[in-house]
């Protein structure tokens, strides 16, 4: 009763018509590839999708929701991932597809966006506007794994290869929030609580509530508007790639690159990963991986003619003397991604590797450079340690696939940003229950390994691992949660487990 009293409501204040409540439209709001992969999260789904129109709409819905206390939930781009958006509880879904406003500041170098606004469709407006108006700004976005979740959670911890980090994560390139708080009161941060005057002072007054929603996928509040830096496009740019045969040896490259500050966006990744995104099949990627060197490193050069010119050289150098083979671009695929990237443009491959990896998993923290051997060290000896137990991984009904379906991967920032961050991820196919079996093991045992080297693991979705690893951080931004969001309704059971 207490959920059709709602929806009489909700439906008074957005119209019948964005009000959805049938199974068939439900469905997708309540499942993604972890609860079909890895099974560990039950589907749920929401009791009815509502579609805002306004943020005025959607104080007025989290009004009601407060003195109903019927759970909200939110999701933007249409897709969801890592279970950032799936219910937890029964309650109600938002999505923001209605919500597309866009506001360029060509003067101060800015653009407002409202929450239905994701990346790809924005990066594209903002190169037509260069071609047609020979306005050359554009906005960076970390870059979430696909156009996922809600624009003002999910792309804020984003990663996205050589463009994620070449002007750090995305949250350092937000000027300003607003946000609609539990009690359907605004918040508006920094610039946009300064007024239009103001939209490009990214600081104060006061503490710096724009990374209020960092990491918590809605657990604070709505994000209704963003406003985003610009940046030039770039001149000339180019992508370099280079070959070696195992992780240790161009991290020496990576130090030297970043001494001397050669380059951006700075990664290294397995053979397996970066055949991924280079094949149009699954059959093809496999291929690839097995011919394939068993490690790449990929940076981004922008700027002027000279410069590039200049930095391409010494970035051939360094490459050869520490062991490494430069790629010729024509060879792989994912070159043509990457290039876009490095122009400034945002992609995401992350959608075919999914598709070609079949089911992936990942643990990775933030470590300083010179630390990244001992996290390598430290995977490869979990795996050998279980090796006995790990049949359904090692014996892959596809020959070498437990020793090609996994490694080590690098995100590197440059100039001034320390978002240092590596990973080791791990595929799997999860059509064998054994298999799955097998993955959980693994990352039971990986889960640990951050910590015990003084750093936290990275944290994406619901995971299980946060109050755990966490701990310190964790009760401080849960007393955060209970202060701002009393009766728990601002999507419970996602940002926090409860």
């Amino acid at each position: 009763m207490l959920i059709e009293q709602f929806k009489k409501k909700v439906k008074e204040v957005v119209g019948s018509q964005w009000v959805f409540d049938d199974p068939a439209d439900r469905y997708p709001y309540g499942r993604d590839i972890v609860t079909d992969g890895l099974k560990r999260y039950t589907e749920m789904l929401p009791e009815f999708v509502v579609l805002p129109g306004s943020t005025e709409e959607i104080q007025k819905i989290v009004k009601l929701a407060n003195e109903l206390k019927v759970p909200l939930y939110i999701i933007g781009g249409g897709s969801t991932l890592l279970v950032g958006s799936l219910p937890a509880k029964q309650g109600i879904t938002l999505d923001f597809k209605r919500m597309q406003g866009m506001k360029i500041d060509y003067e101060n170098h800015t653009v407002s966006v409202e929450p239905g606004v994701w990346a790809l469709p924005l990066s594209g407006e903002f190169k037509k506007i260069a071609s047609e108006k020979g306005f050359r700004y554009r906005p960076y976005f970390g870059g979430g794994p696909g156009p996922s979740s809600h624009i003002g959670t999910n792309i804020f911890t984003g990663q996205n290869k050589l463009a994620g980090y070449k002007y750090s994560m995305g949250i350092y390139c937000v000027n300003g929030l607003e946000m609609v708080m539990s009690d359907g009161s605004l918040l508006k941060t920094s610039a946009m609580a300064c007024g239009a005057k103001s939209s490009c002072w990214a600081h104060g007054p006061g503490p710096d509530l724009t990374y209020l929603p960092f990491f918590y996928n809605g657990a604070y509040g709505i994000c209704t508007k963003i406003i985003w830096q610009l940046f030039p496009i770039p001149d000339h740019y180019i992508t370099m790639w280079a070959y070696y045969r195992d992780f240790k040896t161009p991290l020496k490259a990576v130090r030297e690159f970043m001494r001397r500050e050669i380059g951006k966006g700075l990664t290294v990744i397995d053979c397996w990963t970066h055949s991924a995104y280079s094949s149009e099949s699954i059959q093809e990627s496999r291929i690839l991986a097995k011919v394939a060197p068993m490690i790449f490193l990929g940076l981004s050069i922008e700027g002027t003619e000279r410069i590039v010119a200049y930095q391409k050289k010494i970035a051939a150098q360094i490459i050869t003397e520490s062991g490494g083979r430069i790629a010729p671009p024509e060879l792989v695929e994912v070159y043509k991604g990457h290039e876009v990237n490095s122009a400034g443009w945002q992609q995401s491959n992350s959608p075919r590797i999914l598709k070609h990896l079949g089911r992936t998993a990942a643990a990775g923290t933030y470590l300083a450079v010179n630390e990244y051997e001992e996290f390598d060290d430290r995977m490869l000896k979990i795996l050998k340690d279980l090796e006995d137990e790990l049949d359904g991984y090692w014996n892959h009904p596809e020959p070498g696939f437990g020793q090609y379906a996994g490694g080590p991967q690098t995100y590197l920032s440059q100039f001034g940003h320390t978002n240092n961050a590596v990973e080791y991820i791990f595929a799997w196919d999860h059509r064998s229950q054994k298999n799955t079996q097998a993955m959980v093991k693994i990352l039971t045992s990986i889960k640990k390994v951050p910590v015990e080297m003084g750093a936290g693991p990275l944290v994406l979705g619901r995971d299980p691992s946060a109050p755990q690893f966490m701990k310190g951080s964790y009760a401080v931004a849960k007393k955060l949660k209970d202060l701002l969001d009393p009766a728990n309704i601002m999507s419970p059971g996602i940002g926090f487990l409860d």
